[in-house]
């Protein structure tokens, strides 16, 4: 805008030519001049160098403006717009710590005693038939009958694996050998605990030296010791096969015989459990097998094993299913493992251990994560000697599961909808609230430029401006940002940027914590956006249609302060969101010169132009200027009707005169316009001429500094009182031709 006509206006060059002086020392010479100041020259509206109405190369401007391909011009800014992360998005998930106190449950009863086909005890001839066994060697005939009186045969004294037992469920198989000497019908057995009759079972047809078993099936709470039985037997007349021998009991076996309690040696015993731990909903819901949560970083500890079982644990695996490593399978789940070095020794304890979850993945549909136990006793009947043991099945192994410190590295699930400050929070102005004179918590966006252009234009109202925010974001989930814009121009105007009604951008309820110097902002104050996650990048943009922008720009903001927060996932539906969320917004201030004047807008600008050499009286010269006018002759190609002032000043830019004086104007009419484009389509040209009178004649020799103003006024083709919205091109120029045609009258004497 610099040199906007002052070039123009240069010194006039003065031609004068030599005359001849007549011999009568006392006259009066008079010389009419007209000089050509400017000839055919073009002024394009807008580029580089001195022949433009806008020097877009001035340091004022330096990045202002843009061109498109037609050469339509676009007042341009483009900001990175940093108002802050979206990381407080990402959700915190806690575990909450959980103590196992898995019992060793059910104990499983196999074998009573070491011996495989032993004796555990036995009964005689004599003690089952009451009959002498002298009388009856093999071949001697036996009479029929029973055994007088049951006969006892204590067996617990040889059942060296069993001591005592509370049974649950499950029976005991006994096996008998018949060395009698002759055959059994029947034989009934009672067996007892003590003196406590358990159960009862009978064996029939039992052959000389054959083996039988049965079972004796246990009701829950049995309790099994001092094992003994008693033995009634009934055999048909016969002859004795074999001399006289005794009925034996050769072992005894549980079948599915379970207890609540033992006192035995034992074989190796397995138990399981499993139970879950629960992750906290309140930001992040595992609602689908799928959803997961991939840890950057965290740990799980599992403190000290507490054994309270009088039984080694030889090998105990605790398995987290929902917690895996990569690639992720259920068969990549965490286990944990104790055995060998590491196994649980009998009333004893394991260390605390903890693992490193970096890289792991938690499933954990319904928020909670399941743990399991599986464990293996040493087996007590083997090794130099059986050793009895006491166990019970509330016997337990205790310890607790805690899952710390988690950093979510990326989360797929349902991601609780969540406000996220957009700015650094100053708790100077109290926690979660943002201010906009804050320079701490507001993100400033200057324009520079736009205060000079804002000096040099005055009356100018653009019709299609835009403000965009353009922007990358690697969130999967939507969100939604509601901010206040306010806009203040070089003379401390301010202005907010809203949404019109109705439209996506209106905001038409409270939002908590943006203020103003103190003061919660209106909802008519502020504006929303919605954040496209489904491309990674997206742009919003601001226009004349949807917002009130146009009033916004057309204040000329030289700066712009925002604050806002963003309401993430506020549907609180299933997504992803990756850590650290990327999120870079850049803003984007365009102002296309399609304008409408609704009062002339004025260019203003001042120059030096020493014009000292020029004749007057008032400065002592006998030369004096007696006549004097400017021609200027134009082509417009601008769509803009321009007025000219120009306005002389002296050393101290105090004004001296202006042309034009009142009743004569400088006057550009504006070029022809495209309805359809509002281009210009048809330059206008003309002539004028400015005369200067005798007092602004006299004066111009005090000329220090040129003032050039020049209003521009689009045509008013609706005759509303309103000018016409055009389009400038930075190729739409003015060409002017200027001259000057004075008259100097010199007395000599």
């Amino acid at each position: 805008m610099r040199k906007i006509f002052v070039s123009y206006l240069a010194v006039l060059g003065i031609l004068l030519s030599a005359c001849e002086m007549p011999d009568d020392p006392n006259f009066r010479t008079s010389h009419r001049i007209e000089a050509p100041v400017m000839y055919n020259k073009t002024f394009q509206f807008m580029g580089q160098g001195s022949n433009v109405l806008i020097d877009t190369t001035s340091s004022d401007f330096d990045s202002l403006f843009s061109v498109d391909g037609d050469n339509f011009i676009t007042i341009s800014k483009q900001e990175d717009f940093d108002f802050g992360d979206l990381n407080d998005a990402i959700p915190e998930v806690d575990v909450t710590p959980t103590t196992f106190d898995t019992e060793i449950g059910e104990i499983e009863i196999g074998s009573f005693s070491s011996g495989s086909g032993g004796n555990l005890g036995e009964a005689s001839f004599q003690e089952i038939t009451g009959l002498n066994p002298a009388l009856f060697s093999a071949g001697t005939p036996i009479p029929g009958g029973q055994t007088p009186t049951p006969v006892n045969i204590q067996v617990g004294a040889n059942t060296d694996y069993f001591v005592s037992a509370t049974i649950k469920n499950g029976s005991v198989e006994l096996t008998l050998t018949n060395d009698l000497g002759f055959d059994i019908d029947a034989a009934d057995i009672d067996l007892r605990s003590g003196s406590t009759v358990i159960t009862t079972t009978t064996f029939n047809n039992v052959t000389h030296g054959s083996n039988v078993s049965g079972q004796f099936v246990f009701d829950n709470g049995d309790v099994l010791q001092d094992l003994n039985v008693d033995v009634s037997v009934t055999w048909s007349a016969q002859t004795s096969q074999d001399n006289p021998g005794s009925l034996i009991v050769d072992s005894l076996e549980g079948v599915d015989l379970v207890a609540s309690e033992v006192e035995a040696a034992v074989e190796a015993q397995t138990f399981e459990s499993s139970d879950v731990t629960t992750l906290d909903n309140t930001e992040f819901q595992f609602t689908e097998a799928a959803h997961y949560v991939e840890l950057q970083s965290g740990d799980l500890m599992i403190s000290e094993i507490i054994n309270n079982l009088d039984i080694t644990i030889e090998n105990m695996t605790i398995s987290f299913p929902g917690i895996r490593t990569a690639p992720y399978a259920e068969g990549d789940s965490l286990v944990i493992v104790y055995n060998g070095a590491t196994e649980i020794t009998r009333n004893g304890s394991a260390p605390a251990r903890s693992m490193d979850l970096s890289g792991y993945r938690i499933f954990a549909e319904g928020n909670q994560v399941e743990y399991k136990i599986s464990a293996q006793t040493e087996n007590t009947q083997e090794g130099s000697g059986s050793e009895t043991r006491v166990i019970s099945e509330t016997d337990n192994v205790a310890a607790t599961v805690s899952i710390n410190n988690l950093q979510i590295a990326e989360a797929f699930g349902v991601i609780v909808s969540k406000e996220v400050l957009l700015g650094d929070d100053d708790p100077n102005n109290g926690v979660d609230q943002l201010d906009l004179y804050n320079d701490t918590e507001a993100e400033l966006t200057e324009i520079d430029g736009l205060e000079d252009l804002s000096d040099k234009l005055d009356g100018i109202e653009f019709t299609e401006p835009t403000i965009s925010i353009d922007y990358t974001t690697n969130l999967e989930v939507g969100a939604t940002v509601y901010g206040a814009f306010l806009g203040i121009n070089s003379n401390n105007e301010v202005i907010y940027l809203t949404g019109d009604a109705g439209s996506e951008y209106e905001v038409t309820t409270q939002v908590p914590g943006l203020n103003a110097n103190g003061v919660a902002l209106e909802p008519e104050d502020l504006i929303k956006f919605d954040i496209d996650t489904n491309t990674g990048s997206g742009s919003i943009n601001f226009d004349a249609s949807n917002t009130n922008v146009d009033d916004f720009l057309n204040n000329l903001p030289d700066q712009i302060r925002f604050i806002g927060k963003a309401m993430v996932n506020e549907n609180n539906e299933a997504g992803t969101v990756t850590s650290p969320i990327e999120f870079e917004p850049t803003i984007n201030v365009n102002i296309p010169l399609a304008l409408r004047t609704t009062q002339a807008a004025t260019f203003t600008d001042t120059t030096d132009q020493d014009l000292g050499d020029l004749p007057s009286t008032q400065n002592g010269d006998d030369s004096r200027l007696t006549e004097g006018r400017i021609i200027i002759d134009y082509t417009n190609g601008i769509p803009l009707e321009i007025d000219l002032e120009v306005t002389f000043m002296d050393e101290n830019y105090t004004p001296i005169t202006s042309i034009p004086i009142s009743g004569d104007e400088l006057k550009l009419m504006a070029s022809g316009i495209d309805q359809g484009t509002q281009f210009a389509n048809a330059p206008s040209s003309g002539s004028m001429q400015i005369v200067l009178n005798e007092s602004q004649l006299e004066q111009l020799y005090q000329t220090r500094y040129l003032e050039i103003s020049a209003w521009l006024l689009t045509t008013d083709t609706n005759s509303d009182g309103v000018g016409d919205d055009v389009r400038i091109r930075t190729t739409d120029a003015i060409t002017l031709s200027v001259s000057a045609d004075l008259s100097i009258e010199t007395e000599v004497n």
